[in-house]
């Protein structure tokens, strides 16, 4: 399985060729009210390529409607995939109801080739979700906006990931490093990285420390580039 971060939560996961889609916030949205990106989006609308498009909740940073209206034209094969409020906001944004999927946590589904179980979180946007996403015999649990919760950091269905991708910012809904340490000392994956930072300066964080205390307790972790693939 091959991943790239897109800045804050969003990632691109790539399987067979096939390729999914989270969360990518390609528009500077939020200037408006006064929240402006540090980085540019590190990938071309052209190099997305997206078979299908999952937005786990309906705030600005995952759910950007401009977005979200750019890659449905681009790519009109593109399936658009999200919780309740994000499945509400597409019909909204006026897209097609027969290309827009509707997910609930605990209920499993295909998209776009990937085995994907969507996780309950823990946010203010109540209908959040965050996934665990299979292909090729390898497992990546993403937790989208959560704050900590004893539910989801003994959650079964997420135990031993090959992979966890968590928040770390601490602010406006999500866990703060130490409270996502305690998540994956629960979970114990084979790597688990940082993310939900660097991308606004009112809500960022340091993510070394993170990766420290991954390493200390035997799980391994590394920061991430924006736009770099990876493989698991």
């Amino acid at each position: 399985m091959n991943i790239t971060w897109l800045t804050q939560g969003g990632f691109l996961f790539e399987q067979n060729g096939r390729r999914l889609v989270i969360d990518p916030y390609m528009s500077d949205c939020l200037e408006a009210k006064g929240i402006k990106r540090l980085v540019p989006f590190p990938v071309a609308l052209q190099a997305l390529r997206p078979d299908a498009l999952l937005c786990t909740h309906d705030h600005l940073d995952h759910l950007d409607p401009e977005t979200v209206k750019w890659i449905a034209e681009a790519y009109p094969g593109c399936v658009m995939a999200g919780s309740a409020n994000a499945h509400r906001h597409f019909l909204q944004l006026g897209l097609d109801a027969n290309r827009c999927r509707l997910l609930r946590a605990g209920e499993p589904t295909d998209l776009a080739g990937f085995d994907l179980l969507p996780v309950g979180a823990r946010h203010s946007d109540r209908e959040a979700i965050g996934a665990r996403i299979s292909a090729g015999g390898k497992r990546v649990y993403l937790s989208g906006d959560t704050e900590y919760d004893e539910n989801l950091a003994n959650n079964p269905t997420i135990k031993g990931m090959d992979l966890v991708l968590i928040c770390i910012n601490g602010r406006l809904g999500n866990m703060n490093l130490d409270e996502a340490v305690r998540a994956v000392k629960r979970l114990r994956p084979k790597t688990a990285l940082p993310m939900h930072y660097g991308l606004f300066a009112e809500n960022t964080a340091d993510p070394l420390p993170f990766i420290r205390e991954c390493m200390s307790a035997g799980i391994n972790s590394f920061e991430m580039q924006p736009g770099r693939e990876f493989s698991i």
